[in-house]
């Protein structure tokens, strides 16, 4: 009896009894193992992509860390990334704004907002998220043009990253 219920326990514990509930939903590490493995539009994967920008922007970038996040009734798992990105000497607190929804079965890795934020430029591969992130610290120095930012990309025609 006591060794059925370590079972028990050990299955849930490793969310084996998750993974027969629902076959499409990835694990919370498999998800963030897929994540790390996904290969942007660049040709490069999101790992080593993070891991060079990280080396070219030594004071002002740095990964936190992959959170994956399972939501009851969805049929994936989202995982979420979160950096710091700030001004030399300055504290800043982890931003958690890249996103990616993962499923299994096949393994199916796709970023949560396509069309915008840090999320869009890592995608389309490490140059552009390196320019993201100058963008993004150029906006930090100046707050009131990320106001006017959001007030004029609705009307905006064209990229301007």
């Amino acid at each position: 009896m006591i060794r059925a219920l370590t079972i028990a326990a050990l299955l849930v514990v490793t969310g084996a009894a998750a993974a027969t509930a629902d076959p499409f939903r990835a694990s919370p590490a498999e998800a963030v193992r897929l994540v790390r493995e996904h290969r942007t539009n660049g040709y490069v994967t999101v790992a080593a992509t993070l891991a060079w920008a990280a080396r070219e922007r030594p004071e002002s970038f740095r990964v936190a860390g992959f959170y994956p996040e399972q939501r009851p009734g969805e049929s994936f798992t989202r995982v979420r990334l979160c950096y710091w990105l700030r001004e030399p000497g300055i504290r800043a607190q982890p931003l958690c704004d890249i996103g990616f929804i993962v499923s299994t079965k096949p393994a199916h890795v796709e970023p949560a907002e396509r069309f915008e934020g840090l999320g869009r430029d890592l995608q389309d591969g490490p140059q552009a998220f390196l320019r993201g992130l100058d963008r993004e610290l150029a906006l930090q120095r100046a707050p009131e043009e990320r106001t006017l930012r959001a007030v004029l990309d609705p009307f905006e025609l064209y990229d301007w990253r």
